[in-house]
């Protein structure tokens, strides 16, 4: 798959690999659904390639053929949305055995946030102690969940949000504008709100909130309380909400903060476990009053 964007990123990786000064571990952070993983497999298969063919994979030699069947490449993903301790201690196992094909041995921890402190800290063993031969890559969207101590023997590197002309050109003509101006910079976020027609409901919304009508309101906030997989979706819906809010933010600045506002405190109380009907109840109030 064609990279698109990350082109100051990914030739700081090139001369890395050209020069050879490839570090043994490095902090991929930014947004979920740019393009992150696309560049650590690029990075990943240009520090295996077995020839310097000017820091990128040749992509004829031995380990360049078998790369995602190579015994000395590996993938770490969560399993059930947790990456557990057993998971590290097999790569501990791994990483320790000199590679058989390649000149480096490599891993991929996609998602590295979502380690528990197990595994946090069996990593952070390897950490202290790596392999003169291997080099990690963590892919994280929320960097402040990783240990201190993680980040701290790590080279992070910081992901851009993907530009709407790039968004356009990886997606197609398919999405429409308006999704890509909505997406901010994310193809995952692109995706999710044009499979789930999150923004057309999030704009339905703001049309009546606008309107301060507490039967309209109340009307368009019973269609999702009664809908079961946009009740389980609703943080995703009201984050959309303020997505449309901030596109329009020029043309009456003073009405979408307030909505922005109170949608955003909504937002916080569902997450601290508060009764969902009631929180949103209260929305309306807030909006109507």
């Amino acid at each position: 798959m064609e990279i698109v964007g990350h082109e100051k990123i990914r030739e700081k990786l090139k001369n890395l690999v050209k020069t050879e000064k490839v570090g043994h571990a490095y902090l991929f952070c930014g947004k979920s659904g740019i393009g992150k993983k696309l560049v650590a497999i690029e990075f990943i298969k240009s520090i295996m390639c077995m020839q310097n063919n000017d820091g990128l994979a040749c992509g004829k030699c031995i380990s360049c053929n078998t790369f995602f069947n190579n015994s000395d490449f590996k993938i770490i993903q969560p399993e059930k949305n947790i990456i557990k301790v057993d998971q590290i201690r097999e790569m501990a196992k791994e990483i320790y055995l000199k590679p058989t094909i390649s000149k480096r041995k490599c891993f991929i921890i996609d998602d590295a946030d979502l380690m528990n402190d197990s595994a946090q800290n069996a990593l952070l063993k390897i950490l202290e102690e790596p392999p003169t031969y291997a080099t990690i890559i963590l892919i994280t969207s929320s960097k402040e969940r990783l240990l201190g101590t993680i980040k701290s023997r790590v080279v992070a590197i910081e992901f851009s949000n993907l530009k709407e002309n790039e968004l356009q050109k990886i997606l197609g003509e398919d999405y429409s504008k308006e999704i890509i101006q909505y997406a901010t910079g994310s193809v995952g976020k692109a995706m999710e709100l044009a499979d789930n027609n999150y923004i057309n409901i999030a704009a339905e919304l703001v049309k009546v909130f606008k309107t301060k009508n507490f039967l309209n309101i109340n009307r368009e906030v019973e269609k999702i309380k009664s809908d079961k997989n946009l009740k389980a979706n609703i943080g995703d819906i009201l984050e959309a909400v303020n997505l449309v809010c901030y596109k329009n933010l020029k043309t009456d600045i003073e009405k979408y903060v307030e909505i922005i506002s109170i949608v955003n405190e909504t937002n916080k109380n569902i997450q601290r476990n508060a009764n969902l009907d009631l929180a949103l109840d209260n929305m309306i109030l807030q909006i109507c009053f």
